[in-house]
């Protein structure tokens, strides 16, 4: 039974929570505080008991973060976690100081309309807005706020996937570039031939390459699945060529040291408007090219979804005219569907996937 009592000189309520939890609380020294709390502690024990009503806390958004960190630590990923929670340390947190029951749809909004001010991309607004939504979401199931806040909010609309990938006379420059870096012209290589992501490359151990049947052994990828990763000649030699480590890693690199490595020889190279991920779309374009079906492609790079696959799955103005040009209707005599000629566009090259077109 709930009840006000005292001792010393405070004044102290003793209740049973919505989960049948008794808990006492020290109020203060004056009786007619304490017996007004716990009418309104007993309130919402009450609304949230019959009605399933449950209030908001005044818990501060940064003490907030700080819980949810905590508690979805174990459930991410080493890169996951620190992509989200440098977002909620960088942006987050600054944006809203006050309580996180003070946060609305309208606030949200006023953020994204300032991050887009202030330069940033569609797609990283609404990735750090992922990031908001999912905290609100954990905040509704621990029962520190009643409600989800941000129904209604649609995410931005962001500029279609990049298209940007090499020329065949571009390879050849990026690769000269490299100079007498061992491993970065492996790295190059490995990431052009096979389209597996930076931290797949950097991943790789002398342990996880079956040798005799040339594959890579990937055992955690990007969408949590392991996959088998097969490799053509040009990656094959590149890797056996390799010097032998102590730690079984095929690369020293780490992920930062090999963006800006490579971020460095794409300047020596002269190539425009080039990322070190374009390698993977380099890949995929080609294959894509070579003939290689969508459902073929997304097994070679690891896709759930096929709409990312179709991301990559873009044609050079070379292959394009040879399509057109192989096909000739209502000419006569001239009239010619040979879909070899499209293949002089794609010529194979000595032990190279990528081989192709020089456009």
């Amino acid at each position: 039974m709930a009840r006000v009592f005292q001792r010393g000189s405070n004044w102290w309520i003793d209740f049973v929570d919505a989960e049948g939890r008794r808990k006492r609380k020290k109020i203060g020294p004056n009786q007619r505080i304490a017996k007004e709390i716990l009418s309104g502690v007993l309130g919402n024990v009450a609304r949230r008991v019959h009605l399933g009503v449950i209030e908001d806390s005044a818990i501060p958004f940064a003490d907030f973060v700080k819980e949810w960190q905590r508690r979805v630590a174990p459930t991410l990923k080493p890169r996951s976690q620190e992509r989200w929670f440098g977002i909620a340390r960088k942006h987050l947190k600054p944006a809203f100081p006050g309580a996180l029951r003070a946060i609305n749809l309208a606030s949200v909004e006023n953020y994204v309309a300032r991050r887009i001010e202030q330069g940033a991309a569609p797609s990283t607004v609404n990735r750090e807005i992922a990031v908001l939504k999912h905290m609100f979401k954990r905040a509704v199931q621990w029962e520190y706020l009643g409600r989800f806040p941000l129904t209604g909010l649609a995410p931005l609309k962001e500029a279609p996937g990049r298209a940007r990938f090499l020329s065949v006379e571009e390879i050849d420059r990026l690769l000269a570039a490299c100079g007498a870096d061992l491993y970065l012209r492996a790295f190059t290589l490995v990431a052009l031939n096979t389209g597996m992501r930076r931290n797949e490359v950097l991943g790789l151990t002398r342990k996880s390459i079956d040798w005799q049947n040339r594959v890579a052994l990937i055992g955690e990828t990007k969408n949590g699945e392991a996959r088998r990763v097969y490799l053509n000649e040009t990656a094959f030699s590149a890797l056996a060529g390799l010097p032998v480590r102590l730690d079984g890693r095929l690369f020293p690199f780490g992920p930062n040291q090999v963006s800006m490595a490579f971020g460095r020889i794409v300047k020596r190279a002269g190539i425009e408007d080039f990322r070190l991920h374009d390698l993977r779309h380099s890949f995929a374009s080609y294959q894509a090219m070579a003939g290689i079906q969508q459902r073929g492609l997304q097994a070679l790079l690891g896709h759930k979804d096929p709409r990312m696959t179709a991301r990559y799955t873009h044609l050079s103005d070379a292959y394009l005219r040879g399509a057109v040009d192989a096909v000739n209707l209502g000419a006569g005599s001239q009239t010619a569907v040979g879909r070899e000629k499209v293949g002089t566009y794609l010529a194979p090259g000595a032990g190279n996937a990528l081989s192709a077109a020089r456009g």
